[in-house]
């Protein structure tokens, strides 16, 4: 069994490495081959992440919507939300609240894609999936920027004012720029647009890991069964292979494996915690959850209420008793 990442399909670096001190390798769905960022195609390479691409297909068609988006991104300066919503029944939308003449512009767009068929439900899923890995990208790209930047400040600050170094450095970590939290936007429509790709994936696992506290925040809300299992709050993250920590990953593997599949949940007393984090001044924290008694395909069934859910596979589920989620949070 592979941890699953949800629901989106980019991953930045430090997401990547707090995974890797969790597990031997982690799951990231893929819309497309021709559309994964070369940096993950590395960590694919390395074998930390395996990427998965459930659907294939329209690829041409895709393309051209895609290159259309991007089109009007450049004539309007960066209002995706816009776009999104413009879509109707292509893609989940927000509240409308764009401005008439924007939605006009749009829509123009809109017609040339849409035909007279009925609305390709996994499709417009897929679509919506690729715009928001290419606003994620670039979220991320800007935050390492501004990273960047500060780090840049706080050093001609410290050379300037050396006397002073301690109170600038106070001032500067409280402006220190936060990691957002992606699941904060369109929460809903993400995770909406995510299960439809994840029911026609053949190798469904029992555990899912997300790092946006706001989506376990939602599931929890629509799954009131939910029950929280473990709790380990300073997994050490090397940077180098640690057998220790190997061993500690397969053991935790297979104590999840073992929940993931028992009718009846057992304890999870015999769930070691991570090794100390001598000499290792990075850690991450890992809340374990499990929905009792409902297979992943029933359990995020839930979050596409009103749409039509491809027919349960009995042969992807086989063994799977319950569904595990995992929240990953980096410090």
């Amino acid at each position: 069994m592979k941890p699953i990442y949800f629901p989106f399909t980019f991953i930045s670096k430090p997401i990547v490495e707090a995974l890797s001190a969790c597990f031997k390798q982690t799951v990231v769905y893929q819309i497309s081959s021709q559309k994964v960022p070369e940096k993950m195609q590395e960590w694919c390479k390395s074998g930390t992440l395996d990427i998965r691409i459930p659907v294939e297909g329209d690829e041409k068609k895709l393309d051209k919507i895609l290159k259309d988006y991007r089109a009007w991104i450049n004539l309007h300066q960066g209002s995706e939300i816009a776009f999104l919503k413009t879509q109707a029944d292509k893609i989940p939308i927000f509240d409308e609240t764009s401005a008439s003449q924007i939605r006009d512009d749009i829509k123009k767009i809109s017609r040339e894609n849409q035909s007279q068929e009925k609305p390709d439900d996994l499709f417009n899923a897929r679509l919506f999936l690729h715009i928001a890995q290419e606003f994620d990208l670039q979220n991320d790209e800007l935050k390492q920027d501004l990273l960047l930047f500060e780090t840049m400040e706080q050093d001609l600050m410290k050379n300037l004012k050396g006397e002073n170094e301690d109170l600038h450095m106070q001032t500067a970590d409280n402006r220190t720029v936060e990691a957002d939290d992606p699941g904060h936007y369109m929460t809903k429509e993400r995770i909406k647009a995510w299960a439809h790709l994840m029911q026609h994936d053949q190798q469904v696992s029992g555990l899912f890991v997300t790092s946006s506290r706001a989506m376990l925040e939602h599931l929890i809300d629509i799954t009131p069964e939910v029950e929280k299992l473990i709790c380990f709050d300073a997994i050490p993250v090397f940077e180098n292979r640690v057998e220790e920590m190997e061993r500690w990953q397969v053991g935790l593997m297979e104590s999840l494996d073992m929940l993931a599949t028992n009718p009846r949940p057992s304890s999870t007393d015999g769930i070691f915690h991570a090794p100390a984090a001598d000499g290792c001044d990075r850690k991450v924290a890992l809340t374990l959850y499990i929905v009792p008694c409902e297979t992943p395909h029933d359990f995020f069934a839930r979050c596409v209420e009103g749409d039509l859910f491809c027919a349960k596979d009995e042969n992807k589920e086989a063994g799977l008793k319950n569904t595990l989620i995992g929240l990953l949070e980096t410090s």
